[in-house]
């Protein structure tokens, strides 16, 4: 018999015959974290200058508002923008898209004063990595939408209004035009919704367009665009969404 052959089985007959490893015991202690936890000298000394560079780049002033931004529904100034900025930023892919929906959830800071918008207030508002979707969405589906939306009480939208309505979407319209329920339409949201999130499984048949580009860098760009031209983050409350009377 070939030497390594038998080496080879030789420690597999080994290993088969020894008994199953079992666990004996189990131990577990609480640490309770509070500000009491004394700091470790040596981790912080590693951490800072990477501390000292991020603290750096937050403290950028990308623009300025002139009005206090807030979160609200089932419209309000501070949807309103984020809206506005995917919408802007997926015409520039795509320019064929016509409206835009941004979920109330994602929205991670209720208000924001006037004056100075650093990166890091982006980065608060919007801290996680979603990115710009395009989906190709056809009329009646996109009454289901707006119906998802308005049982939510209403989310951020641009390009879209209706009429909430005993928790339903009622005369819903696409640049104030009726929408038809047999014309497909391109619309913008984050990846996250495309792919079923905050209940939008409606979203993951249609047609697709996943994008690179992260809706927060969709915010600082269009307020540094506003700031490049002058002029302040001013949205206004539109009518984009309201109750019946």
């Amino acid at each position: 018999m070939n030497k390594h052959l038998f080496l080879v089985i030789a420690t597999l007959l080994f290993w088969s015959c020894r008994a199953p490893l079992a666990l004996q015991s189990r131990q577990t202690q609480h640490y309770p974290i509070s500000g009491n936890v004394a700091q470790d000298s040596a981790m912080q000394q590693m951490l800072e200058p990477y501390k000292t560079g991020v603290d750096t780049q937050m403290k950028i002033i990308v623009g300025h508002t002139d009005i206090p931004l807030s979160k609200a529904q089932p419209e309000s100034t501070l949807g309103n923008f984020m809206a506005d900025a995917q919408y802007e930023a997926a015409r520039k892919l795509d320019p064929k898209v016509e409206a835009s929906v941004v979920n109330y959830g994602g929205i991670r800071l209720p208000y924001i004063a006037p004056g100075p918008i650093t990166r890091g207030t982006v980065y608060e508002l919007m801290p996680f990595d979603n990115t710009v979707a395009i989906v190709e969405i056809p009329g009646a589906v996109l009454k289901e939408f707006c119906d998802h939306m308005a049982r939510s009480k209403g989310w951020p939208v641009k390009g879209i209004s209706y009429t909430i309505r005993d928790k339903q979407a009622a005369d819903v319209r696409l640049n104030g035009k009726p929408v038809n329920d047999h014309i497909v339409y391109k619309i913008t949201v984050s990846d996250y919704l495309a792919h079923g999130g905050d209940n939008c499984s409606f979203l993951v048949p249609l047609r697709k367009r996943y994008t690179n580009v992260l809706l927060r860098d969709a915010m600082i760009e269009y307020i540094a665009a506003l700031e490049l031209s002058g002029k302040p983050l001013h949205p206004e409350i539109e009518q984009r969404i309201q109750y019946a009377e």
